[in-house]
């Protein structure tokens, strides 16, 4: 199961292996190939990637040729604090965004969760405390270098006014995590400006 917490409806074409390895068209299908690549980057933010995944999404299983890429990342240290999981949360999807697509022209759809820190949670899976999921489509509606919480809650509100558009772009918080001042703030300035479209 991915760590994806909301419903993504996206058409998953197989690729055969020879066009992933030679086109280079989805990213390695192993965990520690993907962490080899960034980890390097995750490790600045004080995390690490625990999994790291190609998924069928019409069947959330793990498939080598699979079109959704899902990553999970958990703290190094105790010291990682719930303002952390929070306050990090833009930078950990530029570690990523928009990165994978430009690398992967056959991926069309990310997810990257936040884990407990171990001593919390030492489950192989545990659920997310935070989650950003986007399609190819959805990505393209941010410029990521220049990303703000409040701008990526608000995109995710955008998406989620419009049935069409509202598997493009979702963002997640654990509710203990609402507690957190910037997120609030971030909330509210993401509610006030958000452009709604109503659907019929």
């Amino acid at each position: 199961m991915a760590c994806t917490l909301t419903a993504l409806i996206v058409t998953a074409t197989g690729t055969s292996a020879g066009a992933v390895g030679a086109g280079r068209r989805l990213p390695p299908p192993a965990r520690d190939a993907l962490a080899r690549i960034f980890d390097p980057m995750l490790e600045d933010l004080g995390l690490r990637t625990t999994r790291a995944r190609l998924q069928n999404l019409r069947t959330y299983e793990t498939d080598p040729n699979g079109r959704h890429l899902a990553i999970y990342v958990e703290p190094i240290e105790e010291t990682y604090s719930d303002d952390d999981y929070v306050e990090q949360f833009v930078e950990v999807a530029q570690v990523f965004l928009p990165r994978v697509f430009d690398r992967w022209k056959g991926l069309k759809s990310f997810d990257v969760c936040q884990e407990p820190r171990p001593s919390e949670d030492d489950r192989a899976e545990p659920p997310p405390r935070t989650q950003l999921l986007v399609t190819r489509k959805g990505s393209k509606s941010v410029r990521w270098r220049a990303a703000t919480l409040a701008e990526l809650l608000k995109v995710a509100l955008e998406h989620q006014s419009s049935t069409d558009a509202a598997r493009d772009f979702s963002v997640y918080f654990e509710a203990a995590l609402d507690a957190q001042p910037v997120l609030a703030d971030a909330r509210a300035e993401a509610a006030a400006t958000a452009t709604t479209t109503s659907t019929t």
